[in-house]
């Protein structure tokens, strides 16, 4: 969980809190102490993905993996993604700059826009499955749970569920878009389960409590919150109260009363747990081939403007080590991502070849947790060599 939490929170915002300017030389700190845990994010932030053209051509995806369970309370994992079926469009960082100098509300312009004038933007909601044994396997080579890692299409490939349209706009923007509490722990019974990505299971309860915090006690009680149908939960009092609650009848179980009790049916799947759950973290980090297969796939000018951003940033670094470790990562992941984002932001390939060779690459090995992996023994090798150069 730590992994992802304390990511978010150096991303929003990158501020000095002395200064509140946004400074590389923060986060760049943070993102090379992590030890490579954000190359593969960073490898996709920086390349065009990072700047989608409007909100109508981007996709969507769930991070976590969550569980779909039938009658027979079997259970099969899935991840969801909002696929634009507009396509996806993205802007370079010129383009942007272009863009935003002249109007910097132009995606929510664009959204209303296009609703106004007729053209619904629409969105496909497909997921992907893996069975227990599949998230158990070694050979996945990364930990399925692992929220900074995406599954593999040719694994796992998308499944068509539904489609969202959006043909019309909010009265008020306040009340039905910033009242909105979202909440991934608010599950239609006896279909969908939280997964046990330790992310999520955090945000089952902290995001009730932000939208208690932020919103109010009773935010579920608000029109845009409000669920269709009625709901018995038996609460009660609290500041902005809107219900109309009647009769002395509100706690849960009685012999007296109609208690309408859960059904089997809504209860979540049993889960044995024999393993060390508490502030233990991944032990199949899997940091860099992610990253490297992203960076592969990139196109030339994909590539060309990964590396600019990232310089453009990196580049502002003062501290030598800062630059070197986050170039190291880049190459551990792909040499020739490495060697690009080291020659734009001017380090010394022997150093960072060095650095990139003591790093693990977090990989499984068929020998159990203590035994090193071919990788690890390679890295070592690789290491020994990559000395002579220092």
């Amino acid at each position: 969980m730590a992994r992802c939490c304390l990511r978010i929170h150096r991303i929003y915002p990158h501020t000095d809190p002395v200064t509140n300017i946004q400074d590389p030389n923060r986060y760049f700190d943070f993102f090379g102490a992590l030890g490579g845990a954000a190359t593969n994010m960073l490898t996709t932030l920086y390349s065009d993905l990072g700047i989608p053209a409007t909100l109508r051509e981007m996709n969507g995806h769930s991070v976590h993996a969550y569980k779909f369970v039938n009658k027979a309370r079997k259970v099969t994992y899935v991840k969801f993604q909002w696929t634009s079926m507009q396509g996806v469009r993205n802007m370079t960082t010129a383009e942007a700059a272009k863009v935003q100098s002249k109007d910097f509300n132009h995606a929510t312009r664009d959204l209303y826009g296009s609703i106004g004038a007729g053209r619904f933007p629409s969105w496909e909601l497909r997921y992907q499955a893996l069975s227990a044994k599949q998230m158990a396997s070694d050979d996945l080579g990364f930990n399925p749970l692992d929220a900074t890692k995406f599954w593999p299409e040719d694994l796992a490939p998308f499944v068509a569920i539904g489609k969202m349209t959006l043909n019309r706009v909010p009265d008020n923007f306040f009340q039905t878009t910033e009242q909105a509490a979202f909440n991934p722990g608010a599950f239609l019974p006896g279909a969908i389960e939280p997964s046990e990505d330790k992310l999520l299971q955090g945000r089952l309860m902290a995001y009730a409590d932000t939208q208690r915090y932020r919103v109010g006690a009773n935010h579920a009680m608000l029109p845009v919150n409000r669920p269709v149908s009625p709901v018995r939960n038996h609460g009660q009092d609290g500041a902005a109260n809107g219900g109309n609650t009647k009769g002395n009848f509100n706690y849960g179980i009685s012999l007296m009363h109609d208690a309408f009790p859960p059904t089997d049916a809504a209860r979540f799947s049993t889960n044995r747990v024999c393993a060390v759950i508490a502030q233990a973290g991944i032990e199949v980090t899997a940091d860099f081939r992610q990253a490297g297969q992203r960076w592969a796939s990139y196109g030339a000018r994909d590539q060309a403007n990964t590396v600019a951003n990232l310089a453009g940033d990196l580049g502002q670094v003062r501290s030598d080590l800062v630059r070197n470790t986050m170039c190291s990562h880049f190459y551990k992941a792909h040499p020739d991502f490495g060697r690009r984002v080291a020659k734009a932001v001017r380090c010394d390939m022997r150093v960072v070849m060095g650095m990139a060779a003591r790093l693990s690459d977090g990989m499984p090995s068929k020998g159990g947790c203590n035994t090193p992996s071919k990788a690890d023994k390679a890295a070592k090798k690789a290491e020994k060599k990559a000395m002579k150069y220092e």
